[in-house]
């Protein structure tokens, strides 16, 4: 049944399930096409996960069906927030409190504009993800059920853990995977570099201690949550006359690393520096923006070609096939700012896109 499968979204979404929730919803578009608390729930998990343009389509299929929701009229004003243009936030925060004057959401947002209007304030709210308290409220997490468990669970923290809380006090904090099983080994570094090279082809060549170096980077980045410039080493790794030992740890360490979204990607490589070594640059991310054409569309695939820098139409600096693998809304007469990995496909370039991002239409 259709209110089945709503309060079980319902219900992940308040246990912060995001994933969960847009692979639950995702495959069902057609069937939910008019309800406007599905386009809801899954613009929000959406804009939990940083897929802001999963968000803003489905908040505005959300808005076609419901012109007067506080809750979906505060999720607007806080993409616009979040782009920095707070006039049009302040807008639909007002518009929210028409509707519901009591509305804490729109309140607090509110507030906050007026204390952090500096744009220099609000860029540091969306990078350190501080923007997430003006997002849509999810409620309180559906765990009551393990309440006792959670009480003995304290009780025992208290009593054992104060000398940790003491100790820990005192470490880096770093929530990212421990990488000390991908250590090299001492034969490992003795035995780093391929002997036999005159029957293999290499696309750069290291010497041992470049070799090294490269492979503490990846390290190094990873732990600094630079997974791009990460990705970058590893391909110089898998690349070059490295061992198959070393190869094979590089491999493995690409699997640590996350998708991003749209304000949470680092070190965004030019089409210029890719174009010239698409090697060096698989598996990156790129947030970059232009225009699309060319455009071929199924119900599980959006196909087109990106022109990438011409979004002023004043100078193009390439083209490059984008494919998505969700169904999105594109007006091709409006600039577009994609977020998309770089692959290839029959041995050529393409965008492997993840999100999309246009300007919400003028009420």
């Amino acid at each position: 049944m259709q209110s089945d499968t709503l309060k079980k979204a319902e219900r992940l979404l308040a246990s912060r399930r995001f994933s969960e929730v847009i692979n639950l919803l995702e495959p069902m578009i057609i069937d939910y096409r008019e309800s406007f608390y599905f386009h809801y729930m899954l613009g929000t998990a959406c804009l939990y996960v940083g897929d802001i343009g999963g968000a803003e389509l489905y908040y505005k299929k959300a808005r076609n069906l419901k012109m007067t929701d506080p809750r979906l009229i505060n999720a607007l004003a806080v993409l616009f927030l979040r782009r920095g243009e707070i006039n049009k936030a302040v807008e639909y925060y007002l518009e929210a409190q028409e509707y519901d004057s009591e509305n804490r959401t729109a309140k607090n947002a509110l507030n906050f504009i007026k204390k952090n209007s500096n744009p220099e304030n609000l860029v540091h709210y969306v990078r350190s993800g501080k923007i997430k308290r003006l997002y849509p409220p999810l409620g309180v997490r559906p765990a009551l059920i393990y309440g006792m468990s959670v009480f003995i669970a304290a009780v025992v923290f208290v009593s054992a853990g104060a000398f940790f809380m003491f100790k820990s006090a005192f470490l880096p904090k770093n929530d990212r995977a421990d990488l000390s099983s991908f250590a090299l080994t001492v034969d490992e570094k003795q035995n780093a570099l391929v002997q036999d090279t005159a029957s293999s082809v290499f696309r750069c060549v290291l010497t041992k201690k470049e070799l090294e170096k490269a492979y503490a980077d990846a390290q190094l980045f990873f732990q600094k949550y630079r997974d791009n410039a990460a990705q970058v080493e590893i391909n110089r790794i898998l690349n070059s006359n490295a061992s198959a030992a070393i190869r094979q740890k590089a491999r493995l360490l690409m699997d640590y690393l996350t998708e991003p979204g749209f304000d949470t990607v680092t070190d965004i490589y030019t089409y210029a520096q890719i174009h010239a070594e698409p090697w060096l640059y698989m598996g990156c991310w790129i947030v970059w923006a232009g225009r699309v054409t060319n455009t071929v569309q199924t119900p599980s695939e959006y196909r087109c070609d990106f022109l990438i820098g011409y979004d002023t139409m004043e100078r193009m600096e390439g083209i490059v096939p984008l494919v998505l693998k969700q169904p999105v809304e594109i007006d091709t007469a409006l600039p577009v700012t994609v977020l998309a990995k770089v692959g290839s496909e029959n041995g050529k370039l393409i965008l492997q896109g993840k999100s999309v991002h246009q300007p919400l239409p003028e009420k």
